[in-house]
């Protein structure tokens, strides 16, 4: 169903562009650099005009709207060669933020960091700060870089300026920011360069209903069908949000917890390939679920084998990742260790650990999520040592 939002942008900040769009008369033009915004043109002046979060400009109905096909996507299991089998990382980290490892709300420091999102591509890794409400932006090709608040920063809250303990983030190919708000019930858009959010999904208060989220600590934007996904740790599911609805559909999980296969319990990171297969870091079972687009139940993939530190087991992983090879890289947080766990493997390998967090701040802290950038060098963040680590990967390990 078409939704317009013409009107609703006319007001909106404009910004000419003479020198990068010609107009070929007054009305709505396609934006050839970007499907999410056009050109609306007066009196011969392109003004570039932003589709709300995830609508695509539709240049035949003059609107934006979710009417596009989906990109193709070969879906097929071709099992390709695992370059990163044998892959081992440095054994120790190098801290990119918080060297100090102390708690603090200025540009050197981090407060309490859950999520992060690793930007490769631009060199910069996210981070999600509970306790300062905010969402910083640091340069991790520079050690000891000062971060750049990109959303948040003011104060608790629920105006569309604030956060309140944001736990998750995800940024998209155009750096747009995508927020798990987790207090207040919603998932908030920034734009690159916005001084506020809007809200994308939920915002109807904490609950079970399809259209309101009890507690996100997990999100995922689909980068080729620009899907919403959504892990509601609260309500022991994983929904994708359909906008043009308000609310979301139920895609793993039942929403009563459990460990059968069609159960989570206390879901929390999840990662989406691109046949959107996800894998959920399923907390409180102890293990790595696999859901193939519209299954009915999951499949083990990591754990399972109850909550332990033997090489099978796991122990409240946070976090997942998954690389082009099919490799899964776990936050196994209770055990103060990071594994991975090869395609069709029944035991993981260890790449970092620490000491449990029971002793105190050692190594390892509350290592809540986990980062890959595109050459497989591996990031964590840790909320009780107040900082974000990369292990570098060691290509003269590589098997290919």
């Amino acid at each position: 169903m078409a939704m317009k939002f013409i009107l609703v942008f006319i007001c909106a900040s404009l910004n000419s562009v003479t020198s990068v769009f010609q107009c070929p008369g007054d009305g709505h033009f396609v934006n050839p650099a970007d499907k999410h915004s056009y050109y609306q043109c007066a009196h011969g002046t392109p003004f570039l005009m932003q589709c709300p979060a995830s609508l695509v400009w539709n240049q035949q109905d003059q609107i934006c709207d979710w009417n596009t096909p989906a990109p193709s996507t070969d879906c097929s299991n071709k099992n390709p060669k695992n370059c990163r089998e044998t892959t081992r990382w440095a054994t120790g980290g190098t801290t990119i933020v918080g060297i100090d490892r102390e708690f603090g709300s200025d540009a050197s420091h981090v407060g309490s960091p859950f999520g992060i999102f690793v930007d490769g591509e631009h060199g910069y890794v996210y981070v999600a700060e509970t306790e300062n409400h905010r969402i910083q932006k640091f340069n991790f090709k520079a050690v000891g870089s000062l971060g750049v608040t990109v959303a948040g920063g003011n104060n608790a809250g629920n105006a569309s300026n604030q956060l309140s303990w944001p736990s998750a983030v995800y940024v998209d190919k155009n750096e747009n920011v995508y927020i798990s708000d987790t207090d207040n019930s919603r998932i908030q858009m920034w734009a690159k360069g916005a001084t506020s959010g809007v809200t994308v999904a939920g915002g109807n208060g904490k609950g079970t209903a399809l259209n309101q989220i009890g507690v996100c600590q997990g999100l995922f934007v689909h980068e080729e069908t620009n899907a919403l996904f959504i892990s509601d740790f609260y309500n022991d599911r994983i929904v994708k949000w359909i906008p043009e609805k308000g609310e979301g559909i139920i895609v793993a999980g039942t929403g009563t917890g459990g460990p059968k296969a069609d159960q989570l319990s206390g879901p929390r990171g999840i990662f989406i390939d691109k046949c959107e297969t996800i894998y959920i870091a399923d907390l409180w079972n102890n293990r790595i679920q696999k859901w193939e687009k519209n299954a009915t139940q999951g499949i083990t993939v990591a754990g399972g084998n109850g909550k332990g530190v033997a090489g099978n087991q796991l122990n409240s992983p946070w976090d997942v990742e998954v690389d082009q090879y099919g490799n899964i890289y776990v936050a196994d947080t209770d055990n103060s260790r990071i594994v991975k766990w090869g395609p069709n493997s029944t035991v993981g390998v260890q790449l970092a650990t620490g000491d449990t967090p029971m002793i105190g701040r050692g190594p390892f802290a509350d290592v809540f999520s986990i980062g890959l950038d595109k050459e497989g060098d591996l990031f964590t963040s840790e909320k009780r040592n107040n900082r974000i680590q990369q292990f570098n990967i060691m290509p003269e390990t590589n098997n290919c």
